[in-house]
């Protein structure tokens, strides 16, 4: 039992953390400008603060299916002398956050500004009729 302990602790050494603030932030300013338009300072603050968490459950979602990639969606067990396979924590992380991530994306989606009309060429509007 102290080997399979050694073991799982090489193993965790060997995991790289790619939930970083720098990746998180990376994703903050690629949200961010989409809501430039927003005047309103209210829906101003709740749209950062969303932005805020749906960058953070991205880069989360983001290790955990590395993580599934690496190790697969199963891991084993052993209590005393019985083995278990059940499914690996971060396949119920990524679970969890991903539903998070969708719900925050939705409502981001309902606070995006209307698009600016551009000219449209004349080709484009005998298209669009």
């Amino acid at each position: 039992m102290a080997e399979e302990t050694k073991s799982n602790e090489k193993k965790a050494k060997k995991r790289t953390n790619k939930l970083t603030n720098a990746r998180i932030k990376k994703e903050i300013e690629f949200l961010t400008p989409m809501f430039a338009g927003i005047d309103d300072e209210d829906k101003k603050s709740l749209v950062n603060s969303l932005v805020e968490e749906a960058a953070f459950l991205k880069v989360a979602c983001f290790q955990a299916k590395e993580e599934l990639k690496k190790e697969g969606l199963t891991t084993e067990t052993v209590n005393a002398s019985q083995k278990f396979v059940k499914a690996h924590p971060s396949a119920t992380i990524y679970e969890k956050y991903s539903r998070q991530y969708t719900a925050i994306i939705h409502t981001l989606i309902e606070y995006l500004p209307p698009k600016e009309k551009k000219n449209i060429s004349r080709l484009a509007a005998l298209r669009n009729g």
